[in-house]
């Protein structure tokens, strides 16, 4: 039998794969799936090497190594991926509409000319899969395998959605907020419809078409998005075509068994019945570690940084441990921060003594949850949070 080559993945070649993948998607997509591609892990950072990880080529999923999150604004083309299906690209262009209707005085079809007359309006806000850091429960559960990098800070500018449900007359009786992308699934695959409460989406949600003051590409959902800060980013339905407020929430699988979350977390690998369980929201506090060196010296002061984040409006603080939670010591927090967004935040360690040396961070927020030790496990691997750990050699 013949040696897979490397990328093989279920009989395609990586070459193959990316060249079929050609045949489906935009040139600009292609690219951005090429830039995508596994880089050896000492492949250095900078403007001129950029790398992700790719986990599918379709539907498309690359998360960004945490190495690379080290600014207060995530660079667009370091933003992580994340697909279901792909959207139907053709219907995206000058004839694109967005659709509102449902509970509302008066059905209106959008041109993108039409969003850019309501005033303009940006949210810097963290955008993070609800499955990112999946792939660090145990026992493991089923999904896409993200490590810790689904997850990115930045500008996103559009009109806000109050503005727009203003103009069309939103009715009493509408409670949820049904959310409709151009994207199409496989045949007797379910669509990825989704619904928000409308309170939340009156509250601060974005229709979004910039991105880091760029327009919105097409793998971030060009030619509009919807921005829901502070919540997971299965709420932020990307290429936007329908909007439909309606008195009960969206129905199937994507709101009645995906993307739903333990009421009362139990062991490891329980069974949860549905009963227990209810949709993702808000994101859970949590800190990440960007920058810790693998050895340093006794004596000699080294730098640890990362980042913080909730979905409370802000973080208060973050504290660093070496004797695994008996004692803890406080971050500094940098000076970039807005509501729903990051807070970088540095930490000067001297490692006292040789030996393996072993430091967690821990993020508060502003409503005063902590982040915890262990992220509490749920069948679908959502919200993972716990204490991020960086194991250094210190030599004398």
């Amino acid at each position: 039998m013949s040696r897979k080559e490397p990328g093989h993945r279920d009989g395609w070649s990586r070459r193959a794969f990316l060249a079929a993948a050609g045949a489906l998607l935009p040139v600009q997509a292609l690219a951005a799936v090429r830039k995508a591609t596994p880089a050896p892990a000492a492949e250095p950072i900078g403007r001129e090497k950029r790398r992700m990880l790719q986990f599918n080529g379709y539907a498309i999923d690359a998360e960004t190594p945490l190495d690379a999150l080290t600014t207060y604004i995530t660079p667009t083309d370091l933003l992580f991926v994340r697909h279901h299906w792909n959207p139907m690209y053709p219907s995206l262009r000058g004839s694109w509409r967005l659709v509102v209707d449902g509970e509302v005085e008066r059905p209106v079809a959008f041109a993108l000319a039409d969003l850019r007359r309501f005033p303009r309006s940006t949210a810097t806000c963290v955008l993070q899969c609800a499955g990112n850091g999946r792939s660090l429960y145990e026992p493991r559960v089923p999904g896409v395998q993200w490590k810790s990098g689904a997850v990115g800070n930045a500008h996103w500018t559009g009109a806000r959605l109050s503005d727009v449900l203003k103009n069309v007359g939103v009715k009493a009786s509408a409670r949820h907020l049904h959310l409709f992308g151009s994207d199409r699934p496989p045949v007797k695959v379910p669509p990825f419809h989704r619904s928000i409460e409308l309170e939340k989406a009156l509250a601060d949600a974005i229709v979004a078409y910039e991105l880091n003051g760029e327009p919105l590409p097409q793998l971030h959902g060009a030619p509009a998005r919807l921005v829901v800060p502070g919540w997971a980013g299965d709420h932020w339905m990307k290429w936007l075509v329908r909007l439909s407020p309606q008195p009960e929430p969206q129905k199937g699988f994507y709101m009645e068994t995906a993307y739903r979350y333990p009421v009362k977390p139990g062991e490891p690998g329980a069974p949860v019945p549905p009963e227990g369980m209810r949709p993702v929201t808000e994101l859970f506090v949590k800190s990440s570690i960007t920058v810790a060196p693998e050895s340093a010296r006794a004596g000699a002061p080294v730098v640890i940084r990362g980042f913080a984040f909730s979905g409370a409006p802000d973080i208060a603080r973050v504290e660093i441990t070496e004797d695994d939670g008996a004692s803890w010591k406080e971050a500094t927090l940098g000076a970039d921060h807005d509501p729903y967004a990051w807070r970088l935040w540095s930490f000067r360690w001297t490692p006292r003594s040789p030996g393996k040396a072993s430091l967690a961070a821990r993020a508060t927020d502003s409503r005063g949850a902590v982040q915890p030790r262990e992220a509490a496990w749920n069948p679908s691997g959502y919200l993972h949070n716990a204490w991020p750990r960086a194991e250094i050699e210190v030599v004398a």
